[in-house]
């Protein structure tokens, strides 16, 4: 008689695998081939809008049936500060200069977002498999809605 080994299901996943969700970096494409691959794709939301989120994750169920995560940073934004601002500009501008690359084309103040109620509104359509956090959880009335 042949013993069948049961294979451990991580989230329904073929590999016990989580792709690190890279904010800047990465789009639904990589998240998408990683969980058609067998292992779990994630998609960082930190520097996505709400309307982003919507679109990226629109992108995801229509090329994937397969498990995906999205994750979100949980932090307090600290206010923007023009003046602290313009030193790291100033520092960094004869290297922005010398590479060709557009200074102004950076954003001004934070740019990632803590978990807020515009992106839970999202993922209550969307409803992802796993929604994981970095540096802490929302507040309870907001990680009661994932």
């Amino acid at each position: 008689m042949t013993k069948r080994m049961h294979k451990p299901s991580f989230f329904g996943t073929e590999f016990p695998l989580i792709q690190a969700p890279m904010a800047g970096v990465q789009d639904s494409a990589l998240a998408i081939a990683v969980s058609n691959a067998g292992a779990m794709g994630s998609l960082p939301c930190a520097m996505l809008s709400a309307d982003t989120l919507r679109r990226e994750l629109t992108a995801i169920v229509q090329n994937t049936q397969r498990p995906y995560n999205v994750n979100f940073f949980c932090h307090t934004a600290r206010p923007a500060n023009p003046q602290q601002e313009s030193v790291w500009r100033n520092a960094l501008r004869q290297y922005y200069s010398e590479l060709g690359l557009d200074l102004a084309a950076i954003p001004a103040g934070p740019g990632r977002a803590p978990f807020d109620n515009d992106v839970a509104d999202v993922l209550d359509a969307f409803r992802p498999p796993v929604v994981s956090f970095h540096f802490g959880l929302p507040e309870a009335q907001l990680l009661a809605r994932v």
